[in-house]
């Protein structure tokens, strides 16, 4: 039987659609895929390399500078290993937006994505009228707070005040949950260096570090940590303990998979940190009476995660949150003959004769 000519423009036409179609699947997963590898690439950045004063170097940016000058400035600099793949980064991850003029202390260990968001944040030099400060990873706000009071700034406890008073208008705060007992802001003030004018308020630090929070959240975290079941909130907390736990970039994501192993089995997660938080002085040792004291926060004695963050995280200790371990640890210890790493075991036994002879070097 001969086909019409309508049918045969009708298979032309469904050809074509199913052809696009295809293509447009490729292009997508390409895409995905490319973006995800960026964004292991700055893990990896981050995690693997530490930054460095004698890294830094004075970069200078004239008024309406082309992107791909900056780039090649960039480039010159050694700041960033190739130019052509800075700018190709910044165009998969939606991060294009202009870059502001200025004096900026860079560093040559800091990744594409931190180069980035300096340079469109602004955040230059300290001017005239301004100072510096730099708050580390980890830290409380009460931490925070003590440190803002002996710089001369303001009292502590008008810091810690406005954390829980202030309004703060940032969408990333809309899903933390307000529960009782809970400190509001912490772990969303991100650890950094910030310029901030002379005689600052609560108000003018807060809101910069919040801002800067939103500056290096990505959107990836959030389907990241829904692939993995939690809440963003969620993995903030577990970020937060990652930190207080370990300093190291070869354990942080160990440290995670074994928070998240242990709720995934309903075992308690009996992380010191948790219960160091809530005591107003961090002990020189920690005694069985301070894992023993009851509270929300401590989870030697509640089952769960934490009702909230135990501190402020860096990027790595988010990044491990959200790409934990494939490993089956269940425990670790302080290893007793370097007390700058830990001892990971998957069953109690070895985990107590760990813990044993990490007690036996304590004398």
């Amino acid at each position: 039987m001969k086909p019409n000519k309508a049918s045969s423009v009708v298979t032309f036409i469904l050809g074509i659609g199913f052809n696009l179609a295809i293509l447009a699947v490729i292009v997508y997963a390409m895409f995905h895929f490319t973006q995800r590898g960026f964004d292991f690439g700055s893990y990896f950045a981050s995690t693997m390399l530490e930054e460095g004063p004698d890294y830094e170097v004075i970069f200078v940016l004239e008024e309406d500078t082309p992107r791909a000058e900056v780039a090649q400035m960039l480039y010159l600099e050694e700041l960033i290993a190739n130019p052509w793949l800075f700018r190709l980064e910044m165009f998969l991850k939606n991060s294009t937006r202009v870059y502001r003029a200025g004096t900026y202390i860079l560093n040559r260990q800091m990744t594409n994505t931190d180069i980035n968001a300096t340079l469109r944040r602004g955040q230059t030099a300290a001017a005239v009228g301004e100072e510096r400060i730099t708050v580390r990873e980890g830290w409380t706000i009460r931490d925070m707070a003590y440190y803002f009071e002996y710089r001369g700034f303001f009292p502590q406890q008008e810091f810690i005040d406005y954390t829980q008073d202030g309004i703060f208008n940032f969408h990333f705060l809309d899903n933390v949950p307000d529960l009782p007992g809970r400190t509001r802001l912490e772990g969303y003030l991100f650890p950094d260096t910030y310029n901030i004018p002379m005689n600052p308020t609560p108000r003018d630090i807060i809101i910069r570090m919040l801002i800067r929070f939103e500056d290096i959240m990505e959107g990836a975290w959030l389907q990241r940590a829904y692939e993995l079941g939690y809440t963003f909130d969620e993995i903030m907390i577990m970020a937060s303990i990652i930190e207080g736990e370990t300093g190291r970039a070869d354990e942080r994501a160990k440290v995670a998979q074994v928070i998240q192993r242990r709720l995934n089995v309903g075992m308690r997660l009996q992380m010191d940190a948790t219960a160091i938080y809530i005591l107003d002085i961090h002990p020189s040792r920690v005694m069985q009476y301070h894992l023993d004291m009851d509270s929300p926060y401590n989870t030697h004695t509640r089952d769960g995660l934490p009702i909230g963050p135990i501190g402020n995280p860096g990027r790595a200790s988010i990044e491990a949150a959200l790409n934990p371990t494939n490993t089956n640890y269940l425990f670790f210890v302080v290893d007793y003959s370097d007390h700058s790493r830990h001892v990971f075991n998957t069953n109690y036994p070895d985990h107590n004769a760990a813990a044993q002879r990490f007690w036996a070097s304590l004398g």
